[in-house]
């Protein structure tokens, strides 16, 4: 995708702000890397992104590369592709909320033949907390400066989906999901046959995999549940109906 007019003033407004040279020419390249390189919008008007060195969508990292485009104002180009993303995001979420990465076309395309219940559009199923709360965060960051335009019925079935592994996985001896990978790297793969590390019920939710995408050995990372409170108290922001919001 090609900058806009909007972007490009935004840019130029920031590197005048700069004053050396170097960091200004980084700051130049890197606003329109992620932009011209790592977006795409599709026939349906969803927008799919790549993390940039791989062909794939991480749910994390997308929601992060067009973060600092909420900045351009009145660019409808821009909202446009942010709520493309957003749609995106929920269809995948809905498809399987315990990926943590989707390929473009659902060919079946993936990292590696992991032990899991793959499908034709997951890249990777390392389930993340993370993965979970930061399209939240993109949702709730859009909504506070666009309005509620990109809060359709999709996005609110994928909240609802979002909220039933969160709960789920309070009590992750119940759970069914399941990761292994043939690796010499433990940090590849959980133990206990696919089920990780065993836990007791702490009241904060379980996560297989760090945001590094790294095997958890301790499966309730603090930071991840501090970001999924953050984002469930922000949710009362959007109009969702109240079940989904006390």
């Amino acid at each position: 995708m090609q900058m806009t007019k909007g972007m490009t003033e935004v840019l130029e407004k920031d590197c005048s702000r700069i004053e050396d040279e170097e960091l200004r020419k980084l700051y130049r390249n890197c606003f329109g890397c992620a932009w011209e390189t790592t977006l795409e919008r599709q026939e349906d008007g969803s927008t799919f992104c790549i993390t940039g060195d791989i062909e794939a969508m991480w749910l994390r990292d997308s929601s992060m590369q067009v973060l600092p485009y909420l900045r351009v104002q009145g660019d409808e180009e821009v909202d446009a592709a942010i709520r493309g993303l957003i749609r995106k995001q929920a269809e995948l979420i809905l498809m399987d909320p315990y990926a943590n990465a989707f390929n473009r076309r659902g060919d079946y395309a993936c990292y590696a033949r992991d032990k899991t219940e793959m499908g034709p559009h997951i890249w990777e199923r390392k389930y993340e907390v993370d993965s979970l709360a930061l399209p939240l965060y993109l949702l709730e960051e859009y909504t506070e400066k666009r309005g509620n335009n990109a809060v359709t019925d999709t996005v609110k079935q994928a909240i609802r989906r979002i909220l039933d592994v969160w709960r789920a996985e309070q009590h992750h001896e119940n759970s069914d999901y399941r990761f292994e990978r043939e690796s010499e790297l433990f940090t590849e793969t959980l133990c206990e046959e696919g089920r990780g590390t065993p836990v007791g019920y702490t009241g904060m939710t379980w996560s297989g995999f760090r945001p590094s995408d790294d095997a958890c050995t301790y499966h309730y990372p603090i930071p991840a549940n501090m970001l999924a409170v953050c984002v469930l108290r922000r949710l009362k922001e959007l109009p969702l109906e109240r079940e989904l919001v006390e």
